[in-house]
């Protein structure tokens, strides 16, 4: 039986879903989707500090934790056995409880109109990302525990 709820494991998702996250919200993938469902460009973004920078980046990382923590203690209850179950449990965790909320989120605004454009651009490219790091999450934390 495979261990999945190890520190090393753990801590291997968390980087992969850090990465994936970076890349998911550069200007290589989403970020001008992104801005757009957040109704601004790039040159109204106002002027971060490092220090504020490294905060959110840690918070960040501190979350992606979280989620490859707990990820691991259900894969471990449930005795995952190969990757396509690890994947199929990760995604569909994803879409049961992160999208969800999401989208309850949209719905459920004060400012616009329900599903206005902007609140759908950025529920989607939250959505994308979750399960993005959801699959990245699940796919380390099964192939360092094989």
């Amino acid at each position: 039986m495979e261990t999945f709820f190890t520190p090393i494991a753990i801590l291997l998702a968390t980087i992969g879903a850090f990465i994936t996250g970076a890349l998911w919200y550069s200007p290589f993938l989403f970020m001008k989707v992104w801005l757009k469902g957040e109704g601004v460009t790039k040159d109204q973004l106002p002027k971060r500090s490092i220090a504020y920078m490294v905060r959110i980046s840690l918070y960040s990382f501190i979350a992606h934790a979280c989620i490859a923590t707990v990820t691991a203690f259900v894969f471990d209850l449930i005795e995952i056995n190969s990757l396509t179950t690890a994947v199929s449990l990760g995604a569909l965790l994803t879409l049961g409880f992160i999208v969800s909320s999401r989208f309850i989120d949209m719905v459920y605004t004060t400012q616009g109109t329900h599903y206005d454009l902007k609140s759908q651009i950025k529920f989607l490219v939250a959505s994308g990302y979750y399960l993005a790091i959801s699959v990245v999450i699940s796919s380390v934390l099964f192939c360092v525990a094989r």
